[in-house]
């Protein structure tokens, strides 16, 4: 069955649909990673996203439960040059995946042309449909009034509503879930006794917990949504009693946090090849990337320690007693490059 996209401004783009038949709308983003599709498209970060893969063929080694980053698919829909109709592993193809999720997917779109009016004309509000309950025309209408992903609380919408527990050795970190990645978790509990914790954990909760560092994991929107101030607060709080450390979102809190300032990108740094320096080493490292939102405006006191070598974006931060990174050091998908960084966790434990 033919599916279209339609975008805010004007346009319109028309494929063979596959997964769930269904019409939604989002915030189209695209990802240049080569492979890591599952790890993708389960990464909170994405949700209330369109998402769009630059590579020409997705799904060429199916889908196993094993690459899921959180519960399920987080993204709106999925687009997509070529999905892989015969995968050589895996327990399902990409179309009985998104089936399964009730994920709409659309094929067979110049997602070439696609990227470059994204990169032109910076992220666009988007409907996609693929059960011809709409016309293209009212696509593009509905496209225009919708209202943006990020004036949503999506952080609460996506993080743990129960706290939960990982790994049996080591120091304790207590981790604000705001959206995190599993293979987040994952590295941490390799050598450390983590505590996974609701996005609104207050401070006096967080001390309960008795953390020998905070730890703020990454996630959707905008980091200065209003219910997110709260949070700002609690982090504040924390900084001054806590070795404290924040990844992708947990970055731009902290900037938050110590008195810098967070704008919207143009189209966002999503994929496995973004290039940052170390400003103190002038090391560059290779790194897996998805925001859509960076901190400038930094108070004197906060340094800059690594920068995006593509537009010189803010890429990391330290304060006294906390840093944080916009990159994600764990990868899943992407270049292992930065993930030296998780034994910085122990280092910020033991002074």
């Amino acid at each position: 069955m033919q599916g279209w996209i339609a975008l805010e401004n004007g346009s319109v783009f028309f494929g063979d649909s596959f997964g769930y038949p269904k019409t939604v709308e989002g915030e189209l983003v695209f990802n240049t990673s080569m492979t890591g599709y599952q790890e993708a498209l389960t990464d909170p970060s994405y949700a209330g996203q369109i998402l769009m893969f630059t590579f020409p063929q997705i799904g060429n080694y199916g889908c196993n439960k094993e690459n899921y980053e959180s519960e399920r698919i987080q993204t709106k829909a999925c687009i997509v040059k070529e999905w892989c109709r015969h995968p050589h592993q895996g327990e399902e193809n990409f179309d009985e995946w998104l089936t399964r999720e009730k994920i709409p997917g659309l094929e067979g779109i110049d997602t070439r042309e696609l990227t470059i009016i994204t990169r032109e004309s910076g992220t666009l509000r988007a409907v996609i449909s693929t059960d011809g309950k709409m016309t293209p025309e009212e696509g593009v209408k509905r496209a225009k009034k919708m209202a943006w992903p990020s004036d949503s609380n999506l952080v609460a919408e996506v993080s743990t509503k129960k706290v939960y527990k990982k790994g049996n050795k080591g120091p304790r970190v207590t981790l604000f879930d705001w959206g995190v990645k599993q293979s987040i978790v994952t590295n941490l509990a390799e050598k450390n006794k983590v505590t996974v914790v609701p996005w609104n954990y207050t401070a006096e909760q967080v001390r309960k917990t008795k953390p020998d560092l905070i730890f703020m994991s990454n996630g959707p929107g905008d980091p200065d949504h209003p219910e997110m101030k709260i949070v700002v607060e609690t982090i504040q709080e924390l900084t001054k009693e806590y070795p404290t450390i924040g990844i992708c979102l947990g970055h731009q809190i902290l900037g938050l946090a110590l008195g810098g300032e967070t704008y919207k990108l143009k189209y966002g740094h999503r994929g496995g090849n973004q290039p940052v320096k170390d400003v103190k080493t002038e090391d560059v490292y290779i790194t897996s990337q998805n925001h859509g939102f960076a901190l400038h405006k930094l108070p004197k006191n906060v340094k800059e320690t690594f920068i995006n070598l593509n537009d010189g974006t803010c890429e990391g931060i330290s304060g006294k007693n906390c840093w944080s990174v916009q990159f994600h050091p764990e990868a899943a998908p992407g270049p292992m490059d930065a993930n030296v960084l998780f034994e910085k966790v122990g280092e910020m434990i033991n002074g």
